[in-house]
């Protein structure tokens, strides 16, 4: 490569001595655009030819830089959606674990108002048993005292004479 670079190098300047030489035999008052031109393009073709390999790996390296930083954020980006998808997932289980607990608790209280329910029933059904009893024990007790006030009246009274057999007859019919 060094000697086509030279072969290349000498064509180059051939052409420009060239125009050097004939640009002396010019008048001052003629203008040298055609050879300005010349040497312009020959001056951009040197550059061209020596710095194109390292402008060119310049740009390569900067073309993968950033084909390498829009991968980079394509991954990233992936991972986003990845984890914007996990986040919506866990947010959809957690919603229905919620409402599964709602759900839950409402029929464990409408359980619990049943069960407090039949218990105060329960309850009030023995009060009023309770009251029940109590007041038939009550008048049966009341009912005792009046028979004993009025036995033992009547039976300390000397007027009256009633064999005590007799009496035993009545208060058996009473009782049956």
């Amino acid at each position: 490569m060094g000697n086509k670079r030279w072969h290349l190098l000498s064509l180059l300047f051939v052409p420009a001595a060239l125009f050097a030489l004939g640009a002396e035999s010019a008048s001052v008052n003629n203008y040298d655009i055609i050879e300005r031109t010349i040497n312009f393009v020959i001056f951009f073709g040197l550059v061209y030819y020596f710095a194109a390999d390292a402008i060119k790996n310049s740009f390569k390296t900067r073309r993968d830089e950033i084909a390498n930083s829009l991968a980079r954020i394509q991954e990233k980006l992936q991972d986003s959606k990845k984890a914007k998808e996990m986040a919506q997932m866990q947010l959809e289980e957690a919603k229905k674990t919620a409402r599964d607990i709602v759900e839950t608790a409402h029929r464990e209280s409408v359980i619990i108002a049943q069960k407090v329910e039949e218990a105060t029933k329960i309850e009030l059904e023995n009060l009023v048993r309770q009251y029940n009893d109590h007041i038939a024990f009550e008048q049966r007790k009341a009912e005792k005292l009046v028979v004993n006030d009025i036995l033992s009246e009547f039976l300390n009274q000397d007027s009256v004479a009633i064999s005590k057999d007799v009496l035993v007859k009545s208060l058996l019919k009473k009782a049956a």
